[in-house]
């Protein structure tokens, strides 16, 4: 048995020592260091403006008319954009194809709010769910239909009796809310249809 373990250890060392001399490269096919242009793949198309809207129960609607230069489509990965406005609200959108993603879900759908000093975030991805009707060099739109979200501190630390001893730090005195959320990026003025 010692016999066989050897060359497996060797191996083993062989690998954890390529990927800490050779760095991503070697284990990815990929350098981070390399600048753009020079062998990383750009995105095919840079969202500049869009509008997300978020309904959460009976309160006003509330419109989120900023997009950041973040936002992107790139076949391999999918669309993404983030939508902001002046009064710390932002929807992120991550990951959207129209045929299904990461875990044959269509997009990652996410809310996060800047509340005094705090950032609250909305992190389960299980509860929404998320309908793609462009995600593609054109533009990015959707909606999603949520339930039962719940105000977590982005910041703040897991612990506690939730699954494998990990419950996310809830906001204290947040209840579960629903929310519908719409979103649309384009490149240019010309919007999706």
């Amino acid at each position: 048995m010692n016999a066989l373990r050897r060359p497996v250890a060797r191996l083993l060392l062989g690998v954890v020592a390529a990927s800490t001399m050779g760095g991503c490269s070697l284990l990815y096919g990929f350098d981070p260091n390399v600048p753009p242009g020079d062998g990383i793949p750009s995105p095919v198309a840079v969202y500049r403006e869009g509008r997300a809207t978020v309904t959460i129960g009976t309160d006003p609607i509330i419109v989120l008319e900023d997009v950041s230069d973040g936002g992107t489509f790139d076949p391999n990965f999918g669309a993404g954009a983030t939508f902001s406005n002046a009064d710390g609200w932002y929807v992120r959108v991550m990951g959207a194809t129209k045929l299904g993603g990461f875990m044959t879900s269509p997009a990652f759908v996410q809310l996060d709010r800047i509340v005094g000093r705090e950032h609250w975030t909305t992190s389960d991805p299980d509860r929404c769910v998320v309908t793609i009707s462009a995600a593609d060099a054109t533009g990015l739109m959707g909606k999603a239909t949520c339930k039962g979200l719940r105000w977590t501190d982005a910041l703040g630390n897991w612990g506690g009796s939730g699954i494998g001893g990990y419950e996310p730090p809830y906001i204290k005195d947040e209840p579960a809310f629903d929310a519908e959320i719409t979103f649309q990026a384009t490149p240019s003025a010309t919007h999706v249809s």
